[in-house]
């Protein structure tokens, strides 16, 4: 028997049907999707397609259960309870599917001898039904030798499009590996692109900043050249990206520069200042004393704007030249002084400290 899922049955499901001159079940009406997970799910398979079959199957014997329950039933003692269920599915009663394997009385007493029968022997039912069978075996192996060449052709016919289907497939995989290849190529351009762009950019901001400063840096002169001046660069605050975006704009070595706010820097600050090689400090307010220090140190005077007042040539802050040179000589003269002093201080420091400590051990010896 050859069941099926749907109702029509499909034609392949037909083909294997007259191929093998087998019974057809199809259910009243197509099984749903639901009901065949609902049938199957306890039985393992690997497919949908055997899902399907798995379900048509068990659609066909819960149907015709009853039936074939009842045909082994009713089967009387000698008779091929498989034979008998066959004929009754293809249509026979059961009264007359066991006619037809019934044998006679004759038949039977030389099946217990095991004496060979001639054809002449035979009742005429026994005749009929081996005929039968003869002629089904013989039509069946027909079907099978039809269907075993159309199989060959279909194979045949299928290796021909396996073939195109394979020059197909290495086309596109060839195509794909290619648009790979442009797309991974396309890419990493975009990034060179995007980087050299970047790249650009901050050339073209570095190269204005330069032509500022350059051009600062030619009104500086021209001032300075025109006038007994000296030029003053302007420090916003007294901290590290105030300083480094000065000396950025105009450069800061050898400069006479004015902090306009000189709070808030300390030590750290006061060590990035003088790095840069200015020459004087100009302040508005008060520095830390610590900042004081370090600057004195670095032989660097500091001026309240106060005693060096300033002027404006265009857009140039200037400071009189002479002036200015006075009081960085009278503040080296001074700077001089006050190391020299500290100098002295040290020393006679660490003659009182030897004096102390002599009089100390003579007093624990005496």
């Amino acid at each position: 028997m050859v069941a099926a899922d749907k109702t029509p049955a499909p034609t392949t499901v037909e083909k294997v049907k007259r191929t093998f001159s087998a019974i057809l079940y199809t259910p009243p009406c197509s099984l749903s999707i639901e009901q065949k997970e609902r049938d199957t799910r306890t039985i393992a398979h690997s497919n949908d397609h055997e899902r399907d079959a798995l379900a048509a199957a068990l659609d066909a014997w819960r149907s015709l259960k009853n039936k074939l329950d009842n045909v082994e039933k009713k089967a009387p003692a000698g008779i091929e309870v498989d034979e008998l269920k066959m004929l009754v599915l293809r249509g026979h009663t059961i009264g007359s599917s066991i006619n037809l394997l019934k044998k006679s009385p004759a038949a039977e007493r030389d099946a217990e001898q095991k004496a060979p029968t001639a054809e002449k022997d035979l009742v005429g039912p026994d005749i009929l039904y081996l005929k039968a069978i003869i002629k089904r075996q013989d039509e069946q192996i027909a079907r099978l030798l039809s269907y075993v060449s159309e199989l060959r052709q279909s194979l045949h016919l299928n290796q021909g499009k396996l073939l195109k289907m394979d020059d197909k497939l290495k086309a596109i995989q060839s195509h794909e590996t290619r648009a790979i290849k442009q797309h991974k190529e396309i890419a990493f351009r975009q990034k060179e692109i995007e980087r050299l762009t970047v790249e650009l950019a901050k050339s073209e901001r570095t190269n204005r900043g330069l032509n500022k400063r350059i051009t600062k840096l030619k009104q500086i002169g021209k001032t300075e050249n025109a006038k007994p001046v000296k030029a003053v660069k302007i420090i916003n605050a007294f901290n590290k990206e105030a300083i480094e975006a000065a000396d950025r704009h105009f450069g800061l070595d050898k400069s006479i520069v004015l902090l306009e706010d000189a709070s808030g820097g300390g030590l750290a600050t006061a060590d990035i200042l003088a790095s840069k090689g200015v020459r004087a400090i100009i302040i508005k307010n008060e520095m830390s004393h610590a900042a004081q220090k370090r600057f004195l140190e670095a032989n660097i005077p500091i001026f309240s704007i106060t005693k060096l007042p300033l002027g404006l040539s265009g857009s140039i802050l200037t400071v009189d030249k002479e002036a200015l040179d006075r009081l960085i000589e009278q503040s080296k003269n001074a700077i001089s002084e006050i190391k020299l002093l500290e100098k002295q201080q040290r020393l006679e420091s660490l003659i009182d400290a030897y004096k102390h400590q002599r009089i100390a051990s003579s007093q624990r010896h005496g």
